[in-house]
């Protein structure tokens, strides 16, 4: 059943081939628009501008656990491949709203702080065109 009212930020996760990225603390999903400047002198050179290439990406924060499914090892491994994922951003209820495409990792980071817990941060970026559907 879809949620209703406001989505709590714990139902929502970062998804490989459908496999949830483990150990997640936030995920994001980040959408712009580069814009063409069609500015000229006929309106006394006030902006005019028109939308143009879309840009899309996810990122993550974690913790840092080797032995994850879908953590920290396997988006090294898709890293170093240059791998293309399908990642998808939403949650697993039936009739919400997922968001998903193509991407391939842009950036990956691990942090060991002093005294706490280790983590890491995944940013993707995605290629071609990113899909708004249903879970069924």
């Amino acid at each position: 059943m879809a949620t209703l009212g406001t989505v709590d930020g714990n139902a929502i996760g970062i998804y490989i081939d459908d496999v949830l990225i483990a150990c997640a603390t936030s995920a994001s999903l980040d959408l712009s628009t580069n814009m063409s400047d069609t500015t000229c002198k006929d309106n006394n050179g006030a902006e005019q501008i028109k939308p143009n290439q879309k840009t899309w990406g996810m990122g993550l924060d974690g913790m840092l656990a080797f032995d994850a499914v879908a953590g920290w090892s396997d988006l090294w491994d898709a890293w170093d491949l240059g791998s293309l994922v399908t990642v998808k951003w939403g949650t697993a209820d039936s009739g919400d709203e997922v968001y998903s495409g193509g991407a391939y990792i842009d950036s990956l980071s691990a942090q060991a702080p002093l005294n706490d817990a280790s983590t890491y941060s995944v940013n993707f970026r995605g290629t071609g065109v990113l899909t708004k559907s249903l879970n069924s």
